[in-house]
């Protein structure tokens, strides 16, 4: 990681165009992880729209998709022209964002639902609706879970789905940590395909913290949960 972190702050300083950096498929790809959009480095015109295209265009490709990571990257590289990493700013938030994902990925791998848990939990904050959840499919997913919703959930229509989260989740919270921390624990918790023993560090994540409050998820593991929120 540290090679790849150094070799990315020095081609970000060399590449002059939005075209180089494309045909720089290693440094895209690093790119592309910070939005956790790695699986499109080969769609060369997506990925070419998403840098280049207007961010105040509300027909633009990225603001017709609901897939929220589409407009994340084109705020953060469109509708600008000279050199795309010219901003240390953005290089180090790319940086971070990478490594995180990165982190992310690698708990996943050994812990089967922890890469969803840790993603919700960072990226919840930045819904503000319903709506802005059902465009995530992972967020989804979670939410789904730690509700208690069945996996056929999945098989209603639209407006069926949207109406029954909305019944269930107050998109105010979605801004309180504690919540997020606590909501993140019922889902490891109720998801069938997470492995959580209680000598795994990696739990610790999700820790609580405050008198009454339950402190990490060893204290939710095997509890009987109350899924009103």
């Amino acid at each position: 990681m540290t090679r790849d972190v150094e070799r990315f702050r020095e081609r970000a300083a060399e590449i002059g165009s939005i075209d180089e950096l494309i045909k720089d498929r290693r440094t895209l790809t690093f790119v592309l992880e910070a939005f956790q959009l790695e699986g499109e480095v080969d769609k060369r015109a997506v990925v070419k729209r998403l840098l280049t295209d207007d961010p105040e265009d509300k027909r633009s490709f990225a603001n017709r998709m609901v897939d929220p990571r589409y407009r994340q990257i084109n705020q953060a590289f469109g509708g600008k022209d000279g050199a795309p990493l010219a901003d240390a700013a953005l290089v180090d938030k790319i940086i971070k964002q990478t490594l995180t994902n990165r982190f992310e990925k690698a708990n996943g791998e050994a812990n089967p639902g922890l890469r969803e848990a840790l993603y919700f939990q960072r990226m919840i904050g930045t819904i503000s609706d319903i709506k802005g959840l059902m465009g995530d499919k992972v967020l989804t997913a979670v939410a789904r879970t730690a509700l208690g919703l069945p996996k056929q959930f999945g098989l209603l229509e639209y407006e069926q789905q949207r109406t029954i989260l909305e019944r269930r989740l107050d998109p105010t919270k979605f801004q309180d940590p504690t919540w997020v921390n606590r909501f993140a624990q019922r889902y490891l918790t109720l998801n069938e395909d997470a492995v959580a023993p209680a000598s795994d560090p990696r739990l610790a994540l999700f820790g609580g913290g405050g008198e009454g409050t339950a402190n990490g998820l060893l204290s939710f593991v095997g509890a009987k949960l109350n899924l009103r929120l």
